[in-house]
């Protein structure tokens, strides 16, 4: 009776062990081989961890171009770890860990172990210099300066000649840079929206209506042509509120036609007519 009560164990105890130790094996499998990160074939794939940021980068035509020994505009372009490392580990002002040549011959990180959030106009700026690859495609043109002061960022948007004193978005570019609680680096959350596939919200605050005085004269001519009115007293009324809305596909929406505007709405061949009481 007892010798078969210890068969029974033993068959027990031998089917939970086939059923519990693949798992457990499979739990802990793979921690002690380690990727090698001797000088160039570092093999850490970013992409592990990332792989939300790394299928958005293997899908796009830019940043793709890199390898272990620099830039090459001849490769597929298909994305990897140097393509990660070419714009996160490419801040000369910081130290980020480094193996060269052997484990024994290494550099701890300092400023940053492995990557730093970097900003577009790290690349991007009249002078790239300050970035350990090589420079991007020149991205300024715009007069930041003249919204926020000389010393609001350390990247230069212009010069002499770029000087982007008729840009449409310096301000956007300039809020970008003073957002005191933005997640990205200087003006990137403004590259962003313009430059990825991001959707956008924006809340518009539009003035109502646009208000000024005509008065009939003597006829003059100038580059307009001949007439006896003159325009003056220019003065905008009230807000309207509007919400757009920019999906990933480039595609918008607006609230705008909820608007309650001032007045009654006719419409004259397909034409808005506004008259106020």
């Amino acid at each position: 009776m007892n010798g078969g009560k210890l068969v029974l164990l033993a068959i027990a105890l031998v089917a939970v062990g086939t059923a519990v130790m693949p798992q457990t094996v499979s739990l802990f499998a793979g921690q002690h081989w380690w990727y090698n990160i001797s000088g160039t074939g570092n093999q850490i794939p970013c992409q592990k961890c990332h792989a939300d940021v790394f299928e958005e980068l293997d899908l796009s035509t830019f940043h793709t171009h890199w390898s272990a020994t620099g830039w090459n505009a001849s490769t597929t372009g298909q994305a990897d770890q140097y393509d990660c490392a070419a714009c996160h580990r490419s801040n000369l002002s910081i130290q980020y860990a480094l193996v060269n040549g052997s484990v024994t011959n290494y550099q701890p990180g300092k400023q940053a172990h492995a990557a730093s959030v970097v900003a577009c106009m790290l690349c991007h700026q009249m002078n790239a210099s300050k970035a350990t690859w090589a420079p991007g495609y020149y991205a300024g043109g715009f007069n930041v300066t003249a919204v926020l002061g000389p010393n609001a960022t350390p990247y230069e948007y212009s010069n002499a000649t770029y000087n982007g004193k008729y840009a449409a978005h310096n301000a956007f570019i300039a809020m970008a840079i003073e957002d005191k609680n933005k997640t990205f680096p200087d003006s990137t959350a403004a590259c962003v929206a313009c430059h990825t596939h991001v959707a956008v919200k924006i809340i518009w605050h539009h003035k109502t209506s646009l208000e000024f005085n005509v008065s009939i004269g003597t006829p003059v001519t100038n580059d307009n042509g001949v007439h006896n009115w003159t325009v003056a007293n220019w003065t905008v009324n009230g807000t309207a509120t509007a919400i757009s809305w920019g999906n990933t596909t480039g595609n918008g929406s607006t609230s705008f036609s909820n608007i309650k505007w001032p007045g009654n709405i006719t419409t004259f061949k397909g034409v808005n007519i506004y008259t106020y009481p």
